[in-house]
């Protein structure tokens, strides 16, 4: 083996771990931007009553909401005051 083919050769690797990483960014970048078009979708339709579920599992029920918090009743005489970006699905 020659001094010239191995260098020949890592550069053959060399643009094929770029070429792979190119294509992951793209793939991963349109993944990415379908998640934020479903997310605001979720928040743009929440609503007074619907039953959301957080991102830590629990469960209640919309209370009251303004731009940046709302207000979530998750038992009787338990209600808690988040996020709306805490609010992960609407069930």
């Amino acid at each position: 083996m020659t001094a010239q083919f191995i260098i020949n050769s890592s550069l053959v690797f060399i643009g094929f771990i770029l070429l792979g990483g190119a294509f992951y960014s793209i793939v991963s970048g349109l993944q990415f931007s379908k998640r934020m078009k479903v997310i605001a979708e979720l928040h743009q339709n929440l609503a007074v009553g619907s039953e959301v579920m957080f991102s830590g599992g629990l469960t209640g029920v919309i209370t009251d909401l303004d731009e940046e918090f709302c207000r979530i009743k998750l038992a009787d005489k338990l209600v808690i005051r988040v996020s709306r970006y805490a609010i992960t699905q609407i069930l």
